[in-house]
């Protein structure tokens, strides 16, 4: 063989294998490209994040400066409020001193001529009493000196406040029912007249007539009664007038109005022992014996001086509570029985069956035990 057959051989064999080196060549640069590639994105997503947190403390730390610039705000409002409330107050401090300063000539006027009464009626009191005890009472009427102490060179003089007269109560002026008494007194007597001589209807329209015209009185007559005594005898006279009238109700048969009379005159006054006599009798007229004990349980439980007045309710009282006792005792007898009934309907069939149940319980038992 020659030399240029043996390089061209050589050649070929260096072709063949070149591509092979160069395969992996490529396999390995393509490798180091991917990894150079993750690296990139790692550091590029890791500068995305740095970047990201730099921007919310820089968001945060703006937020909280406008918070704190808020706030300042909102106390430079309040201390502005502040100040011109107390700007207000004194104001108006301002305004009730001068108000004060500045009184109508009027009050002052009305003063001074209580004074000057006052004044006269001390002199005239000074008067009697220097004719009688002249040297007692100069020393009286002189003002007691206070005993000043030692004055001390820069401090200031304490001034002495008079203490406040308190206000006194306003003079109760009792109002005249003169004209008012007689027309009732005369109404009242009317009315007796009608009633001992059997009239019933027309002395009610009298007592009627005259009970009106004092129930329009009424809270007047209960505001004066302490201190007025034309008052307190209309106040009398209207427990009297109303007694009469529900007596000739309950006489007339008129019993659920004679109750609604005795009820009121109970209500003013709780020691009236004739209403409550009255309201035994009309509620058992109205076979209501229940109502009727509970008075009369009451009239019993006044003294002996007032029982002896009523000798003759008394014993009618005890009666009617024997009858409602006994009324209560069949009562409660008879839903007894209702219920001893109502047991026994559906005692009886579980009786049964229960019997019923433990014989057959027993026999089967026998049974299994023989075999």
């Amino acid at each position: 063989m020659s030399t240029n057959e043996v390089t061209n051989n050589q050649e070929e064999e260096k072709k063949n294998k070149s591509p092979i080196k160069e395969h992996t060549a490529d396999k390995t640069n393509e490798k180091s490209s991917k990894k150079k590639k993750r690296v990139k994105k790692k550091k590029e997503e890791e500068n995305t994040k740095e970047i990201k947190l730099e921007e919310k403390k820089e968001k945060t730390e703006a937020d909280s400066k406008k918070e704190e610039s808020k706030k300042e705000e909102l106390k430079k409002e309040e201390d502005k409020k502040e100040e011109s409330k107390k700007d207000e107050d004194k104001k108006e401090e301002k305004k009730k001193d001068e108000d004060k300063k500045e009184e109508p000539k009027e009050k002052e006027d009305e003063k001074l001529e209580k004074k000057k009464e006052e004044d006269k009626k001390e002199e005239n009191k000074k008067e009697e009493d220097k004719k009688e005890e002249p040297k007692e009472k100069d020393k009286k009427d002189e003002p007691k000196k206070e005993e000043e102490g030692p004055k001390v060179e820069g401090e200031p003089k304490e001034e002495k406040k008079e203490p406040k007269k308190p206000r006194e109560p306003e003079p109760k002026i009792p109002s005249d029912f003169t004209e008012l008494i007689k027309e009732i007194n005369d109404l009242k007597k009317e009315g007796n007249g009608l009633y001992k001589n059997g009239s019933l209807e027309e002395a009610i329209s009298k007592y009627k007539e005259a009970y009106e015209k004092l129930k329009k009185e009424i809270p007047k007559i209960d505001r004066e009664r302490d201190y007025n005594p034309q008052s307190s005898e209309l106040f009398t006279l209207f427990i009297q007038i109303s007694q009469n009238l529900s007596l000739c109700y309950f006489k007339t048969e008129k019993y659920e109005e004679s109750i609604k009379l005795d009820s009121q005159i109970i209500a003013r006054d709780r020691h009236y022992d004739k209403s409550y006599c009255r309201l035994f009798q009309s509620y058992l007229k109205l076979d209501k014996k229940a109502q009727a004990v509970y008075f009369g349980n009451i009239l019993l439980n006044f003294d002996e001086e007032t029982k002896k007045k009523y000798e003759d309710v008394i014993p009618i009282i005890e009666e009617t509570k024997k009858t409602l006792q006994a009324e209560y005792d069949a009562i409660r007898a008879k839903e007894r029985k209702e219920m001893f009934k109502s047991i026994a309907k559906y005692a009886v069939p579980i009786i049964i069956l229960i019997a019923a149940f433990a014989i057959y319980f027993f026999v089967f038992k026998k049974k299994k035990i023989g075999k």
